[in-house]
């Protein structure tokens, strides 16, 4: 049996919905999960109720508390449901499941009030009972301590649980398991060997020892009442002698993070014991004093073990290093008091998608799932250059929980729709913004602007089309389809089609078709904005613009260099580009003359951007170059920055996610 779900009323930051349904519902995974989100988003909140309600198997207290109840209220439940009992366990639990036709269930509910007692003290009353709805028991010790978990504590001291003496965690472990049971062959061994230990530690003591105490004490009794001392083995149970005991590694000034790793082994002992109840596993911090690469080798161990033993393990961690290195399936992201589970059929990914991310989720990518909004860039000038405009304007990413997401120009919307959810009932609504190129070349980029190549793709597909037809039939059905083509589009494809049509040899055999595609290609006028226009709204219908608290913003209409060099900041910009090209002074000079000479601001953008592409200049150098520029000129530029419609679209996607009035193209 495993825990399949979890629900919460009132419980801490979890309220109760107004129509009286559970304030939040996690479902959990029967093997791993792990629990992630920013601080303070109710990750422990979640692990403390279900140990309150199951209890932990070191005997911790589980006391409910009034700061356990939301806000202003008085009553609070929890309820966790397990599923996939065992024959043998719905034996043992047949008086408190919930049978249906679908399958069995076992219901666990916990529920606590707060009250005044005779003397208006409040007090707090708490009852763990089990059963369908409405029709629950009261659950007996034995049944409860069935149920109870292995819970590992955030910021634990592993040194000190694996101490001798009074609270010996390997002690309570070691007596628990089943080959040292009471009355056991083992037990009676490591007992016997004990008290044969002390027989021949007195053996050695009687001559340095006892013989010279004895000498001493003979002249402090009376010669008829003399006393002769002697050292006995107290009589140790096998628990007091388990308390004797210290585990380490064997090695001198162990490690708080060594300590660590062997202090969960010894507690995740005893859960392939149990055979009735489930085998739960809760680790705060699961991270905690241990490295990223020993990270990576304790959860993917834990992954495989929850494949191969049944035990089910519910953790919680802040590391992007653990949450990029296990299947995205078994990330339980909370949010907004909020858990939404990332399995399939739970958000818009498709299988493919799953299995894209499983292998490019890294940890820098990884650290949206502790965020309070993420911005996704398709290239590292992007990524260089936004969080210096966010300082510039007020809004320092850092300050917003905000995380800048590189991930490439082919996978926005595989990361896009992890925020995406497949039930519209229950939206995430996590802030994104998609910041991407329209990557549409200008009109002012061709030498020929009457035969423009707007999609120089689409162009050469049409091109390859003519110039493999062979007869007469074939060439008419291809003249029909690119006419059909460019009837849509309203655009013009280019010269290149006209010479590819001059240089076919069944020209001269079928003038009449041929006139007639050359007459449609020159009657065709550019019609350079729609296309903008059309692409635009192609571009946001597939990256899921407006869609949940998801935003698209597309620079207009070439690059985000391009726009630089339109902007307000274009100078700044094309200082920074010739220095990063000329190391001489006169030849930086000589190309912003060329520059100048272009008067009108849209062909000198253009220019300026083709010399970063034909010179092949680092754009993440120009970008970072240019980062320190904004850096070193805040206050100077604010102003300039927000008014500037060239860098409209970076503004406002900072905004969208920063929860500005402004955030929406």
């Amino acid at each position: 049996m495993y825990l399949h779900s979890l629900k919460l009323w009132n419980w801490r930051q979890f309220s109760q919905e107004d129509n009286g349904e559970c304030g939040v519902e996690i479902e959990f995974n029967s093997g791993l999960n792990v629990i992630v989100g920013e601080n303070d988003s109710g990750k422990t909140a979640i692990i403390d109720a279900i140990k309150t309600v199951l209890s932990t198997n070191n005997q911790d207290v589980n006391w409910v508390t009034e700061q356990d109840f939301y806000e202003n209220s008085t009553s609070m439940k929890v309820e966790c449901i397990f599923k996939d009992l065992s024959h043998m366990e719905e034996s043992f639990f047949y008086d408190w499941l919930t049978i249906s036709s679908k399958d069995t269930e076992l219901r666990v509910l916990m529920e606590a009030e707060v009250y005044e007692d005779i003397n208006k003290q409040k007090k707090i009353k708490k009852t763990v009972k089990a059963g369908p709805e409405n029709l629950e028991n009261a659950l007996d010790d034995t049944v409860k301590q069935l149920l109870s978990v292995t819970y590992l504590k955030p910021l634990r001291d592993a040194a000190a649980e694996l101490s001798p003496g009074k609270r010996s965690r390997i002690a309570q472990v070691v007596k628990n398991l089943g080959s040292f049971a009471e009355d056991s062959h083992d037990q009676k061994k490591i007992i016997d060997s004990f008290a044969k230990a002390f027989d021949e530690l007195k053996t050695i003591l009687d001559e340095p020892v006892l013989n010279k105490v004895g000498s001493t004490v003979s002249h402090f009794f009376e010669d008829n009442n003399q006393k002769t001392p002697e050292i006995r083995s107290k009589e140790m149970s096998f628990v007091e002698i388990l308390r004797k005991l210290e585990l380490n590694l064997g090695e001198v000034g162990t490690g708080l993070g060594s300590s660590n790793l062997l202090f969960m082994a010894v507690e995740l002992l005893l859960l392939s014991e149990a055979e009735i109840g489930p085998q739960i596993a809760l680790i705060e911090e699961v991270e905690a004093h241990i490295h990223p690469q020993a990270q990576l080798r304790v959860i993917k161990h834990f992954e495989e073990q929850s494949k191969d033993t049944g035990i089910q393990y519910i953790f919680t961690s802040h590391s992007p290093v653990l949450a990029s290195s296990i299947s995205l399936e078994s990330i339980i992201f909370v949010y907004n008091k909020e858990a939404y589970s990332m399995k399939k059929g739970h958000t818009k990914l498709n299988a493919s998608d799953y299995e894209f991310l499983e292998r490019f989720l890294d940890a820098t990518k990884a650290n949206m799932f502790f965020a309070q909004g993420v911005i996704f860039v398709e290239g590292d000038a992007e990524n260089l250059l936004l969080p210096a405009i966010s300082e510039v304007i007020g809004r320092p990413l850092h300050r917003y929980g905000i995380s800048i997401i590189n991930v490439g120009n082919l996978a926005f919307k595989r990361y896009a729709s992890i925020f995406l959810r497949s039930d519209s009932k229950k939206p995430l609504n996590f802030p994104v913004s998609i910041i991407t190129d329209l990557d549409l070349k200008p009109v002012n980029y061709y030498e020929e602007p009457s035969y423009i190549r707007i999609d120089e793709k689409l162009n050469r597909t049409i091109a390859n089309l003519f110039e493999s037809a062979e007869t007469n039939k074939e060439l008419e059905r291809v003249y029909i389809t690119v006419k059909d083509v460019l009837d849509k589009s309203k655009t013009i494809y280019g010269h290149s089609i006209k010479e590819r049509l001059e240089k076919n040899e069944l020209k001269q055999k079928y003038e009449e078709i041929y006139t007639k595609i050359v007459e449609h290609l020159e009657g065709l006028e550019p019609q350079f904005e729609e296309y903008k226009d059309k692409m635009t709204l192609e571009i946001k219908k597939r990256y899921s613009d407006d869609v949940e608290n998801t935003r698209v913003f597309i620079s207009n209409p070439w690059t985000l260099e391009h726009s630089i060099a339109l902007s307000s900041l274009k100078e700044d910009f094309e200082k920074i580009l010739l220095e990063s090209h000329y190391s001489l002074e006169p030849n930086r000079l000589k190309k912003k003359k060329e520059w100048e000479a272009y008067t009108e601001h849209e062909k000198r953008a253009t220019m300026v951007y083709k010399f970063l592409l034909e010179k092949d200049i680092s754009k993440a150098v120009v970008a970072q170059q240019f980062a320190k520029y904004l850096s070193d000129n805040k206050s100077r530029l604010k102003e300039i920055l927000l008014l500037d419609q060239s860098l409209k679209h970076l503004i406002n996607a900072i905004y969208h996610v920063t929860g500005g009035e402004d955030g929406a193209n």
